[in-house]
């Protein structure tokens, strides 16, 4: 009723057993909202009855139907399109499996790990939303910048190529062209599987993380280059450049406002 959204030990306590409160607290606020509405004057009490319904009577279509899915559902969805990515990718052969190494695996298996837990960040909002929008945001940039970390594995090396040619920088297009055509679909559908009014700028950034992931898993898969250049170009910028993309929209959007 403050207009505040409450924190506190004792809440967070109390939302963990009582589901109803952690509804007031998810999402879009829902408290807030309603709090508002208590505060009505009697006089305007139909006209916000009438802008709910409408509200509601406007809830339909593809991304309706997406959204109120079951929260596992979502989360499954999410994994099952990027999964379905990597097996279309490790079946089409491009680096053999036996050249595949050690590193690689492990680096496509912690990926998709980390995939799971990207989505449950965005699928599961936090209760306490100022304190949850700031780990979100900060995940968002561990999610970036895990892939770089392979820079600096042993396979990764220096090369001689000439960095300023043609070639060089036709490889590295086309890398990053491949991963986020095919990063793109996941992307918009984290984003229609939230249930916020408007989609905030964390959702957004939260997505740019799961593009880095996924694009470093596929092309992981798809491309045999470990030359650092290389990688750094048409691999790893791929999460940097939406990353950058969805903050300076969320940033333009908020200014906006």
């Amino acid at each position: 009723m403050a207009g505040a959204v409450p924190s506190g030990a004792a809440l967070r306590e109390h939302l963990n057993e009582c589901a109803r409160c952690r509804e007031l607290f998810g999402g879009d606020e829902l408290g807030c909202r309603l709090a508002r509405a208590g505060l009505v004057p009697p006089s305007n009490v139909s006209e916000q009855l009438h802008a709910t319904e409408s509200l509601i009577a406007g809830e339909h279509g593809l991304r309706a139907f997406l959204r109120s899915r079951s929260t596992r559902v979502r989360w499954a969805s999410c994994l099952v399109l990027s999964a379905a990515l990597l097996v279309r990718e490790l079946l089409s052969g491009h680096v053999p499996v036996r050249e595949l190494g050690a590193t690689r695996v492990l680096a496509v298996l912690l990926s998709f790990a980390l995939l799971g837990l990207v989505a449950r960040y965005a699928l599961r909002p936090w209760p306490i939303a100022p304190r949850a929008a700031r780990r979100r945001t900060l995940f968002a940039w561990l999610a970036w910048g895990l892939p770089c970390v392979l820079w600096f594995t042993p396979e990764a090396r220096a090369g001689a190529d000439d960095y300023t040619s043609t070639d060089f920088a036709l490889r590295s297009l086309s890398c990053f062209g491949y991963g986020s055509a095919l990063c793109a679909p996941s992307f918009a559908l984290l984003w229609a599987f939230g249930r916020a009014e408007s989609t905030p700028g964390w959702i957004w950034r939260l997505a740019a993380g799961w593009v880095a992931l996924l694009s470093t898993a596929i092309l992981l898969l798809h491309c045999p280059s470990a030359q650092r250049a290389h990688l750094m170009a048409g691999h790893f910028s791929i999460g940097l450049s939406w990353f950058m993309a969805v903050s300076v929209v969320s940033w333009w959007r908020r200014d906006d406002r």
